[in-house]
């Protein structure tokens, strides 16, 4: 504790040359500190009512400080943008979703958000609409989504220390719900007929492996091992950033055998000697041309997952292959049908036969 000075002020008010400050000590993080808090060039009696107004935290050993200069929003979503980039593979997406926060928020007091101002900042997006559909509401994994990314803006800004608490804490989700289109063998073998060429070899890849669009476009030849049947993706070709196998069936190892290398281009995939870049419209065209309804090339992954399911294979074998990290999200793209539960009552009327059968032959003996 400090003690009166020269000046025979009480006990934590000090003097010098630039005026009046607070000075003690206390404990934090098992050590002693001293802290100091300015005051300024003000009269005596003032610098004492402040002393006075801060003796209950200086006894709880709170840690007096001057006020500090608020951040703003943008200076917080700027700071995400820079961990976003230096640690996302999905960096174009949050510079996309920052963007529109940056106009609504503006350069407001981060400390200043509050869950009213968050919901009229998503009640403005669902008025926006998707880009690509005008006029449509956005879905819920879309909003939630981009209040994961405020979420983390905010979150980085108290692990910085910019803020003291969360502002927004008690945003509540929106219901997500998740597509349940798979392909019957029926439907895939017509996608395929009506596929143009440069895109069969994509979309069966996409079917029976369950590999993401983006690992499937820029898939290379280093990575594909006729020899030892297996692809293998490196942690910066995955969107999970880790490591993963895909083994290859005879008609992978065929399939890659009859594609033609194209001299120059690492890629194994190309459309007139250069690497593929989008697909949406040829595969909009195939599925318009097979008859297919509300099918979307990344449900092809769903369709992998559900019939690896169905053949059998765990659930941990086929999140080795499709590079799920979480059961949750893993359950999303299992799609339980009717077959499904129709076999499995099937199963459970045979096990109740069975045991009726067993105890009806007891009773005979």
């Amino acid at each position: 504790m400090s003690k009166p000075n020269v000046h025979g002020l009480p006990p934590h008010l000090r003097k010098d040359g630039q005026g009046y400050f607070l000075d003690y000590f206390i404990q934090e993080e098992g050590l002693t500190k001293r802290k100091r808090a300015r005051l300024g060039q003000i009269p005596l009696v003032q610098a004492k009512k402040i002393l006075a107004r801060h003796l209950e935290a200086i006894a709880e050993r709170k840690f007096l400080a001057p006020e500090k200069p608020k951040a703003s929003f943008s200076e917080a979503a700027d700071s995400f943008l820079a961990y976003s980039r230096a640690r996302k593979k999905s960096y174009a997406q949050d510079e996309r979703v920052v963007a529109g926060m940056k106009a609504f928020f503006g350069d407001r007091a981060l400390d200043s958000l509050t869950p009213d101002l968050v919901e009229e900042y998503l009640a403005h997006r669902n008025k926006q609409g998707h880009q690509r559909r005008p006029g449509g509401s956005l879905s819920g994994c879309t909003l939630n989504r981009e209040v994961a990314c405020l979420k983390t803006i905010v979150n980085r800004a108290i692990l910085n220390r910019k803020i003291d608490r969360n502002p927004i804490q008690g945003i509540r989700r929106f219901k997500e719900y998740s597509r349940n289109r798979t392909l019957t063998q029926e439907e895939f073998q017509e996608l395929l007929r009506n596929c143009a060429v440069h895109l069969q070899p994509l979309v069966k890849l996409a079917y029976l492996t369950g590999m993401r669009y983006g690992e499937i476009r820029g898939l290379r030849w280093d990575q594909v091992d006729l020899k030892n049947r297996v692809i293998t993706l490196e942690a910066a070709d995955t969107k999970t950033q880790e490591k993963r196998e895909i083994p290859l069936a005879d008609t992978f190892v065929q399939l890659f055998q009859r594609i033609p290398q194209t001299l120059g281009c690492p890629n194994v995939f190309t459309y007139m000697g250069q690497p593929i870049g989008t697909i949406k419209t040829a595969f909009t065209m195939a599925c318009r041309r097979a008859g297919i309804k509300d099918f979307r090339f990344h449900d092809l992954r769903h369709c992998a997952v559900t019939n690896l399911r169905k053949a059998g294979v765990s659930d941990s074998v086929i999140m080795s292959i499709s590079g799920h990290k979480t059961d949750a999200v893993f359950r999303k793209y299992d799609r339980v049908d009717r077959d499904d539960r129709k076999n499995a009552l099937q199963r459970v009327e045979s096990l109740i036969d069975t045991g009726m059968t067993l105890v009806e032959n007891h009773a005979a003996l």
